[in-house]
């Protein structure tokens, strides 16, 4: 059978230029036979949404979406694929919960309308007619999984976007007596969709992040992996986009979203955002559209660091503290020091107005004085890391290794100021 290990390993190396879903075929046929009592059924439906995961796993050219449903995944109801319409498709929802109780997986497309149950209707059963709102928890209760694909579903995405008159809420905050794995993205990816429900199949829940999202996916930021990051730290950027260079000053969003566009890319490998000259819009993060990602072609503003520490971008590139930019990556500080980073990232927003002066040499005499300070800063800061990593090791050395680690280093003490613009 196909070890958890090696179907990982597929999963995170699976290129441009193979579908995962085609990767993961041959050795899926000999993986689900051995499964007692087959594939678990899947059920498919949709909140508030576009129908644009759906369609973004319709584009699965090899092989056919026929394919995925019928040998990778048992679908038993999607309103949009299946043939039976009316009082048949009602049937076939309401006996696939009540004969495969705690065994199918339930697939949910789009937010859940709380504040206007009537947005969405499901279909009608014995006159009633059956909307998201109840429709979705009340088949939660009995399925092994929930599985919330695209942005809507996972954190309330575009659905949920000012004024919200629908009330739409993500699937995680109204289901809580079920597991519930977001795959966001807007659309999400089809291997995402795929490898996720293939993972709960074959070994159980995926190991997720905070936002409960498979980290086999979402574990890296799209800045660490992007193939434009050296002009990133070569200082070179683009002023508008379709431009050449570093998008992070037209809005890109590619160091605060987690997810691995870069290497995997979409429509069978053949595009993705900033490859089309396009900034990154952050369709993968929990604030989307209406948080920190908006409006898209700005830069980013605040950028959180950890769990109730912000601080912002313009600061981390301009280096005033190496704890800071660990907001972004650790490895920020020595650019800084080093290269023209940030003498080339100086935005509109924060520029200052020149202050008239007698003595020409003033002004530049306070930027370098400023700009000594700054380094000055960082060099204290990674003076302190030392020191307590040297004292992690010396209590590990006798023998204290067993307690947590953060116990030991105080994160706080890096952020005893608040960095603004």
């Amino acid at each position: 059978m196909l070890t958890r290990r090696k179907f990982l390993r597929l999963c995170l190396n699976t290129a441009a230029s193979a579908t995962l879903a085609q990767m993961l075929l041959p050795e899926l046929a000999e993986a689900l036979r051995l499964i007692p009592g087959g594939k678990p059924p899947v059920i498919w439906i949709e909140g508030t949404s576009c129908t644009g995961n759906s369609i973004s796993l319709d584009n699965i050219a090899d092989p056919s979406l026929r394919t995925v449903f019928e040998e990778i995944i048992d679908l038993r109801y999607q309103q949009l694929t299946m043939w039976p319409q009316s009082y048949q498709a009602m049937d076939v929802l309401h006996e696939t919960k009540e004969k495969e109780r705690g065994r199918y997986i339930l697939v949910v497309e789009g937010g859940i309308p709380m504040g206007l149950p009537e947005s969405v209707i499901v279909g009608e059963r014995d006159g009633i007619q059956l909307n998201a709102r109840d429709t979705i928890p009340w088949l939660a209760e009995d399925a092994m999984a929930v599985v919330a694909v695209g942005n809507c579903a996972a954190f309330g995405g575009p659905s949920k976007a000012y004024p919200n008159p629908t009330g739409t809420k993500g699937v995680w905050n109204v289901v809580t007596n079920t597991p519930v794995i977001n795959v966001p993205g807007c659309p999400a990816h089809p291997d995402w969709m795929v490898g996720t429900i293939v993972h709960i199949i074959l070994y159980g829940l995926p190991r997720v992040d905070e936002f409960r999202r498979p980290t086999m996916f979402f574990g890296q930021l799209v800045h660490d992996i992007c193939p434009r990051r050296f002009f990133f730290f070569n200082g070179d950027f683009a002023n508008a986009p379709g431009e050449a260079g570093c998008l992070f000053k037209v809005g890109c969003k590619g160091p605060v979203t987690h997810a691995d566009c870069p290497t995997r890319k979409f429509n069978d490998g053949i595009n993705w955002c900033i490859n089309a000259n396009n900034p990154c819009i952050g369709c993968a993060t929990p604030d989307f559209p209406d948080g920190g990602t908006s409006p898209f072609f700005e830069h980013l503003t605040d950028i959180r660091v950890l769990p109730g520490i912000e601080t912002t971008a313009v600061t981390v590139t301009k280096g005033v503290g190496a704890a800071t930019a660990l907001g972004i990556g650790a490895h920020f500080a020595v650019n800084l020091a080093k290269g023209r980073l940030g003498n080339n990232l100086t935005l509109e927003t924060e520029k200052e107005i020149p202050v008239p002066t007698d003595n020409p040499y003033s002004a530049i005499k306070d930027e370098l004085e400023t700009e000594r300070n700054a380094l000055i800063k960082i060099e204290a800061e990674q003076i302190l890391m030392q020191q307590d990593i040297k004292q992690i090791r010396r209590l590990q050395n006798q023998g204290r290794a067993g307690k947590s680690l953060l116990s030991k280093l105080n994160p706080l003490r890096f952020f005893r100021k608040k960095n603004k613009l």
